[in-house]
């Protein structure tokens, strides 16, 4: 723990629409948003794509319900540390401590390093704060003239290496002490040796002097172990989904797999309420950050069907005020991949739906007809009522028969900012059909 229902249509130019306001037409052409940024639909070539007899649209659909769980092991925070994962003369130590207290009258080296950065230790579900009477060591620092140091001026190298251990630079110590001064409950040796040898470091261009007072409470020194709730040890409020009903954890487990948003219908009783009164979930031996993206209905629209043998993407704003949308690169589905339904996995075999808005794109890398890399940005358009953004993707003409899916997720609020507009995530779903 150390540090971690489907609407099947003929084949052809037949289309598809899902979306919290019902049905739109689709039948004519999308229109386009006047606002800058909004992308225009674009033909990607008809030899990469399968004919319309081939191709059909299977459906369409949207989600009424919108989380997002990110995966963050078994240590949210950071500062948990299992005791099985202890050596076995830290886990004598803290054993000793849950016990009763552990004691000693000439801390080693490596306790005190222990102590210093364990705060928190979890054994068998259960997790206890660490606290230690060590001795402690407060740092405060200002700026002076070089002629007021009586002892010597350390160089910036000197520093530099004094405060790097364990592969960390902690550079900022002598900032932080200047500032409102550092407290450290463990001196590393390179940096008792620099506090002994210099009295002030030619720091940004500056003298600064510094002073070290230790408060040491003397032997025997004594190291507790504090049970406490496990919303102290990582930081923030978790809700142990461990207890929930099947249904529950069932769709915690799909949200938590899921890369990204997670969409579904028809939510257990109080789940959202729950999410959004926790900072995490805890499920099957996981925490997981909670977001919950969309509760309410969101007046957009996505529709998809077959043109010349390629697939029209269309998201229409069904509202009567402008709306903003976000995406990735390029708008306003960013990069789109589908895979076969069959593949539970939606991070496997996936092939990429292609469009020159990529190549044109300053955020995609594109060689021949392949994305390299995509730069994470969130591009937003505006869209002005009964207005449309789409494009249009070639389907990989080497792709087998079968059915196939595109899922996305895009970002709306109110163009005019409104306050208290948090904003939703719109989570949909294409399939499509290969003959």
């Amino acid at each position: 723990m150390k540090r971690r229902p489907f609407l099947h249509l003929a084949a052809g130019a037949a289309a598809a629409t899902a979306g919290c306001a019902g049905t739109s037409d689709t039948s004519a052409e999308p229109t386009h948003a006047t606002a800058s940024g909004t992308a225009p639909t674009r033909m990607a070539v008809a030899d990469d794509s399968p004919d319309d007899a081939a191709l059909s649209v299977a459906g369409v659909e949207t989600f009424d319900y919108v989380v997002r769980l990110n995966d963050l092991g078994d240590d949210p925070d950071g500062g948990v540390t299992a005791v099985s994962d202890l050596t076995d003369r830290e886990r004598e130590v803290v054993t000793t401590a849950i016990g009763g207290r552990y004691e000693t009258r000439d801390p080693p080296q490596w306790l005190r390093k222990f102590a210093s950065g364990t705060p928190f230790v979890e054994r068998d579900g259960t997790y206890y704060r660490l606290e230690n009477t060590f001795p402690t060591y407060r740092v405060t620092a200002e700026t002076v003239p070089q002629s007021d140091v009586a002892g010597e001026v350390a160089s910036y190298d000197a520093y530099e290496r004094a405060v790097t251990h364990d592969g960390y630079v902690t550079s900022g110590l002598l900032r932080i002490a200047r500032r409102e001064g550092i407290e450290l409950s463990y001196v590393w040796p390179s940096l008792d040796s620099f506090f002994e040898t210099y009295d002030a470091v030619r720091y940004q261009g500056e003298v600064v002097s510094f002073s070290v007072e230790a408060t040491d409470p003397g032997p025997p020194y004594e190291i507790s172990a504090t049970e406490v709730p496990v919303s102290e040890a990582v930081g923030g409020s978790v809700w142990n989904a461990d207890g929930a009903s099947e249904r529950t954890r069932e769709l915690l487990g799909r949200a938590g797999r899921a890369s990204g948003a997670y969409g579904f219908d028809r939510a257990p009783a109080d789940l959202l309420e729950t999410l959004q009164s926790h900072q995490y979930v805890y499920l099957d031996g996981t925490f997981y950050t909670t977001y919950v993206e969309k509760r309410d209905p969101v007046p957009v629209s996505v529709a998809a069907e077959v043109r010349n043998g390629r697939l029209h993407l269309a998201l229409r704003n069904d509202a009567e005020t402008e709306l903003r949308l976000s995406s990735g690169a390029p708008r306003p589905f960013g990069v789109v991949r589908c895979r076969p339904t069959t593949d539970s996995d939606a991070s496997a075999s996936t092939r990429l739906l292609w469009t020159d808005a990529y190549a044109d794109s300053d955020h995609v890398r594109t060689d021949d007809r392949r994305v390299e890399l995509v730069n994470d940005v969130a591009l937003v358009s505006t869209v002005a009522p009964g207005e449309s953004v789409a494009e249009t993707y070639a389907v990989p003409a080497d792709l087998p028969p079968g059915e196939y899916v595109v899922e996305g997720s895009l970002g709306v609020r109110g163009a005019s900012g409104q306050e208290n507009d948090d904003g939703s995530t719109v989570r949909y779903r294409v399939t499509f059909s290969v003959a």
